[in-house]
């Protein structure tokens, strides 16, 4: 059916298509793995690996994280991502701009198991950006060599290639000192994942995230 007058994204996404497409990821793990202490181990390396992908993505600016691009190890359950060449921000400058930090859609939140995002993944993230966080002179560092030797992206713009470098290594170094996007005021590492997964599991932002991205899945 086509959209009604007047109808919203976010409530075709709400009313629609979420009842449509109930969360089944939880079958994977009870399919692949059948015995209570594998499914156990396998749900907690989802849900530790799935944090430190979020928490990496949201620093350094990994888009097009489509159903493609996110591959589960069906001997572990670890998440591995694929195909980086949407890193720094580059989503954001796509025909329809991408709003959420990583991917984090009900069908991901519902495989966390009963605490959701709280819980584990929770925890996990935190300890991962507060790493990050410390680590930022090295993780500049190695990200600096880019200001020195552009993507081929930067080198293809006439003017401002050296400006354009040095404003994602910026944006990056903010987030490493606890800033959130359009916002002054640093915040704690508790705070930041807060935001973050606030963002990522907005269904405002989850409705106005590209048709294909497909983020009722």
């Amino acid at each position: 059916r086509g959209k009604k007058p007047g109808e919203s994204k976010v409530t075709i996404y709400r009313d629609r298509m979420l009842p449509k497409f109930p969360p089944l990821f939880y079958r994977w793990f009870l399919n692949h793995f059948p015995q209570p202490n594998q499914w156990f181990q396998a749900r907690t390396a989802y849900c530790k690996t799935t944090s430190v992908w979020s928490m990496v993505g949201s620093v350094v600016g990994l888009g097009d994280r489509h159903g493609e691009n996110i591959l589960y190890d069906s001997t572990t359950g670890d998440t591995v991502h694929v195909d980086f060449a949407c890193l720094f921000d580059k989503g954001h400058t796509l025909e329809v701009p991408e709003v959420v930090p990583f991917r984090l859609t009900p069908n991901m939140r519902d495989a966390l198991g009963l605490t959701g995002v709280e819980g584990v993944y929770r925890k996990s993230c935190e300890t991962t950006m507060s790493v990050l966080r410390n680590s930022k002179d090295t993780l500049m560092g190695v990200l600096e060599t880019f200001l020195h030797d552009p993507l081929i992206e930067w080198y293809r713009r006439e003017h401002g290639e050296k400006w354009e470098a040095g404003r994602i290594m910026k944006k990056i170094e903010r987030r490493l000192c606890g800033f959130i996007e359009n916002e002054n005021i640093p915040l704690s590492v508790e705070g930041q994942v807060q935001k973050l997964v606030s963002q990522a599991t907005s269904q405002e932002n989850l409705a106005s995230m590209y048709i294909w991205w497909m983020p009722w899945l």
